[in-house]
């Protein structure tokens, strides 16, 4: 993706709503962690762990081989394995453990301001690079809110 297209700071519109939604998955997922053995609640963030080594492989691969990508193959590229990992697993640890990746992402990005896809605001923080993928929901926000500046 060009980064043109995309601004690399969260403005306050986007940081705001990104907090807001990560409070709103920690409070989905916190009832369940408190209502569960410690053996599923391992396990559930292994999931979550699992996700963030895959989403850190793919920041690795798009840094080092694609630094330039289309937004919508970015976008694509970037919630896929959330979404598999959530619907594979609706109902059970593997949803719980891909809600609990997505809030903590979600909240990572409304610290740091990071704009574009939330979902590479963890793997960032291990690199200190951004990867700049297009986010379906926040980054319409971020080029509104940009424009509108």
């Amino acid at each position: 993706m060009n980064p043109k297209n995309t601004i690399s700071r969260a403005l306050p519109l986007g940081r705001v709503l990104r907090f807001a939604l990560g409070v709103f998955f920690v409070s989905e997922v916190w009832p369940v962690y408190m209502d569960v053995t410690i053996d599923e609640v391992l396990t559930r963030l292994g999931w979550a762990i699992g996700l963030m080594v895959i989403y850190l492989l793919l920041h690795l691969f798009i840094l080092k081989f694609a630094p330039k990508f289309n937004s919508v193959i970015g976008a694509i590229l970037a919630f896929g394995p959330l979404l598999a990992v959530f619907f594979i697993g609706y109902g059970g640890p593997a949803a719980t453990g891909a809600l609990t990746y997505l809030a903590v992402a979600l909240l990572t990005a409304a610290i740091r301001g990071d704009g574009g896809c939330e979902v590479m605001s963890v793997p960032a923080l291990f690199t200190g690079k951004h990867t700049h993928l297009t986010c379906l929901l926040f980054s319409p926000i971020d080029w509104c809110e940009g424009k509108f500046r």
